[in-house]
């Protein structure tokens, strides 16, 4: 009975679309032909020139051809849609047309596009074949979705992917990892398209060890269709990482330093082989990085809103962090429309942080009473190891195909930790032992999923896509904890625990859409249901659940004009606790301050609606959302949360909460701007307001703070091989359940030499020149006030190499004859 559901939808999709377009039969009549000239500033023909026919509704590729002799590119059995072209050559910049509908025969069984004019200056050397990888901005507005290519940002040479996120559009990190979309937090983390299994400290880690010379490119996606997964009230991030296409022999070598307060060193190579029936790809990169964390703390707390004590509190780290990942695939080409593939990624991270703390503890009249000091080290190991196989099938040329993918995880982490605290009268004597705690922790986490995916074309430019998923998660943590004050180790009870977890998900979804005249629409809905159960071995706690929700989502578009366009989205959506947050352990962080989970976490529900309007490259967005269960951390007095656990008046815990809701209204705004034929400007701005409600530590919450996050990305080509960049970011600060953040701001710059003929890039960059990129916030409640501010290495200046080596290009007659372009932008699957 449980796999009823995605049978049944699956098997209704699959039949409808058997009757509509049976395997035997031919391909769809009532296709034509569209036919473009590409040409160079000069008005010379392009040769060669790489010419995509893109769907103007989400930018997807639907067919790439090269250029004649006479410029002149022809793309056949092209079926009745709305459409765009995109068209680059070496030594030329890119260029699209502005978004067309075409009608097909018989109304216009041929449709010539006006001459693409190419930019930029003409190559001196007339190459042979074309080069794959034409130049994309840094950041690209898409219908859908905000696209950062990674590797064309100069900042970004010798960073890790969560530094790269901290510098997307919209995209913001706060002190505790957690990650946010326009202000909205509640995002799903994607790795080529999968959801990450981890969450919290254990997946900022894993972003920390990925180095960005492994990313191709990361999808910020605020609002997506059915066939994602419900997950992510803020949308998804989707990282998509490097798998070379190009023919023969080939791979990349890259190298970089940095200096901040510690240093920082990569390395990595990416390599390819390719013919007509096999593709094998992978890399490996190795990441050495020193970071630094300051914290400074001023907690007060009262009672009936009289002053009753106070800490205040000095927290520096330093974490040296290793990281190896990599990533080994293959792609078989059965034939020409069958593709199998299989791919093992493995990352291998250690982790070391030396803690110290120094608090000063207040009476009721702000005067120092004691001190106290802590000396904390952990040693962290995650062997992380996933495999994946996967096979897709066309079964003709009007974009009819299955998909099916079959992933598993394997996910160990092992951390020995020690924290040692002495206790201090204001002269310096002793106040009381010292108090010594070791701590080891094991956590094994397996997953294993299973999708399939079908799409077929309908009558009158429709399309359906209907799929199931099913996903085994098993969560194993194992934390044992020692105090050794005495020399003796004794189990401390209050902490020492056993927390197991499964979750078993199934998911069906069917979506529909069509293209009309001036309107382009769809429709989609996806069932999803979740078992899960828990058991925490102290007090033999248990907790199961089983809940199945209804997920609709509907995308209307309107072309007022021939270069502007009306959108509307609704969309619902789920997020389910991360497995750490669910996690009943109480850890460690000084004397006076833990942090645990909680297993009764509820998901949040979210209603999202988005109203967009495009007119040429400017976009502007309008969303609005209500959630709830808003999942939220907190940090609160200790007693407020654990009133049965004996704790002294100065004892906090971070936690997370559920608050009764949340709101979100918003504005985006996306605006690329060609300032000069040299400068080119990518700006992208969100302003927000968000309220919050619920109760927590005897505070009622009922508020909102307005806020925005401003960000310029400026590219410049100064000629002769070099190139500049310059990014400047501004957030406001603004509400997050009972923190209120204030404003900070961040300048990076950097540039770019190529040399030996084009295969060598030597980058030099400096993020946060002036270190002013540094988190301050405030959390209120009745009988707790704490204010805090971090100092983060953000500033840092990097020096990096990357040499191309092998073929570099990809033949015409490869080009035309395998239709190879989709499977390029299948990146890992």
């Amino acid at each position: 009975m449980k796999l009823f559901l995605p049978a049944l939808l699956c098997l209704a999709a699959c039949g409808a679309a058997a009757r509509q377009a049976p395997l035997n039969q031919p391909a769809a009549t009532g296709q034509g032909t569209l036919a473009i000239r590409i040409l160079s500033a000069q008005h010379a023909p392009l040769e060669n020139a790489s010419v995509e026919l893109l769907s103007s509704r989400d930018s997807s590729l639907v067919r790439a051809v090269l250029a004649g002799p006479d410029g002149e590119a022809v793309f056949d059995q092209v079926s009745a849609g709305s459409y765009l072209v995109r068209a680059s050559a070496a030594g030329h910049g890119m260029e699209y047309t502005a978004p067309f509908s075409y009608a097909g025969p018989p109304a216009a069984p041929e449709l010539r596009l006006p001459d693409l004019v190419l930019s930029g200056q003409h190559a001196h050397n007339t190459l042979g074949e074309v080069v794959v990888s034409a130049r994309r901005p840094f950041i690209q507005k898409l219908s859908d979705r905000i696209v950062v290519n990674v590797d064309n940002s100069i900042v970004n040479a010798g960073s890790t992917a969560m530094e790269v996120l901290e510098r997307s559009p919209g995209v913001q990190i706060d002190q505790n990892d957690a990650i946010s979309l326009r202000g909205r937090q509640g995002v799903t983390i994607l790795i080529d398209g999968k959801p990450s299994p981890l969450s919290g400290t254990d997946l900022a880690n894993y972003l920390r060890g990925l180095p960005s010379s492994a990313i191709e490119r990361i999808d910020l996606i605020s609002n997506p269709s059915a066939r994602y997964d419900a997950s992510g009230n803020a949308g998804l991030i989707d990282i998509r990482m490097k798998k070379d296409q190009r023919l023969g022999a080939n791979g990349t070598l890259t190298a970089g330093y940095g200096q901040g307060v510690y240093p920082k060193t990569n390395a990595g190579t990416t390599f390819n082989y390719r013919n007509r029936k096999v593709n094998v790809f992978g890399n490996y990169n190795y990441a050495y990085r020193v970071g630094m964390n300051h914290l400074i703390l001023d907690r007060n707390f009262y009672s009936d809103g009289t002053y009753t004590g106070g800490d205040l509190k000095d927290n520096a780290g330093r974490s040296p962090v290793q990281a190896h990942a990599g990533r080994l695939g293959l792609d078989y080409f059965a034939s020409p429309r069958t593709t199998l593939g299989a791919v093992v990624n493995g990352n291998f991270n250690r982790f070391d942080r030396l803690g110290t703390n120094h608090s000063v503890v207040l009476d009721d009249q702000h005067a120092a009473s004691s001190t106290f000091r802590t000396l904390s080290s952990n040693h962290d190991h995650t062997n992380n190891v996933t495999a994946n196989l996967n096979f897709r099938h066309r079964f003709d040329s009007s974009g009819r195909e299955l998909t099916t993918d079959l992933d598993y995880g394997r996910y160990h982490l092992n951390s020995l930790s020690r924290s040692g605290t002495g206790y201090y009268n204001l002269d310096g004597t002793k106040q009381q032992p010292d108090y010594v705690l070791d701590g080891d922790q094991l956590g094994l986490l397996h997953f294993t999923t299973f999708k399939s995916d079908y799409t077929t074309t309908l009558p009158k430019s429709a399309r359906l896509e209907a799929g199931f998923k099913l996903s085994f998660v098993s969560s194993d943590n194992d934390a044992r904890f020692e105090d050794v004050s005495s020399g003796v180790p004794v189990n401390d009870t209050t902490k020492t625990n056993h927390f197991v977890y499964r979750e078993n998900n199934q998911a069906a979804y069917l979506n529909y859409s069509r293209e009309q005249g001036r309107f382009s629409w769809q429709a989609g809905l996806r069932a999803e249901q979740t078992e899960v159960s828990t058991r925490q071995e102290k007090g033999d706690i248990r907790w199961d659940s089983s809940y199945l929700q209804l997920f609709p989502s509907a995308f209307v578009t309107y072309k007022l004009a021939k270069d502007q366009t009306l959108g509307l989205s609704v969309g619902r959506r789920i997020d389910r606790p991360g497995y750490s947050m669910l996690n009943p352990f109480l850890f460690l962080i000084d004397v006076t301050t833990y942090a645990t989970g909680a297993p009764g976490l509820l998901p949040q529900f979210t209603w999202s609606y988005e109203l967009s309007y495009t007119m040429r490259n400017l976009n502007f967005t309008l969303g609005y959302s209500h959630t709830v269960h808003d999942q939220n951390i907190a940090i609160v007095r200790f007693r407020d949360v654990f009133p049965n656990i004996p704790s002294a008046d100065n004892v906090t815990v971070q936690i997370p909460i559920n608050l009764a809701s949340s709101d979100y209204f918003g504005l985006t705004v996306a605006a690329p701007l060609r300032i000069r034929p040299w400068w080119n400007s990518i700006n992208n701005g969100n302003f927000y307001y968000q309220h919050y409600n619920g109760y927590l530590g005897g505070t009622t919450l009922h508020n909102g703070k307005p806020a925005f996050d401003v960000r310029s990305n400026n590219t410049f080509t100064l000629g002769r091989g070099w190139n500049a960049e310059a990014n400047v970011n501004y957030n406001s600060g603004g509400q997050y359940g009972f923190m209120v953040s204030r404003p900070q701001w961040g300048l990076a710059t950097g540039l770019q030499k190529t040399g030996f003929q084009g295969k060598g890039t030597f980058r030099f960059s400096i993020t946060d020149i002036f270190w002013t990129d540094r988190p301050r916030a405030t959390i209120t409640y009745t009988n707790y006030v704490e204010k805090w501010r971090a100092y983060r290495e953000t500033r840092v200046a990097t020096l990096s190499f990357t040499y191309r080596f092998g073929k570099s290009t990809v033949a015409q007659a490869r080009r035309r004859n395998t239709g190879s372009e989709e499977e390029r932008r299948r990146a890992g699957n």
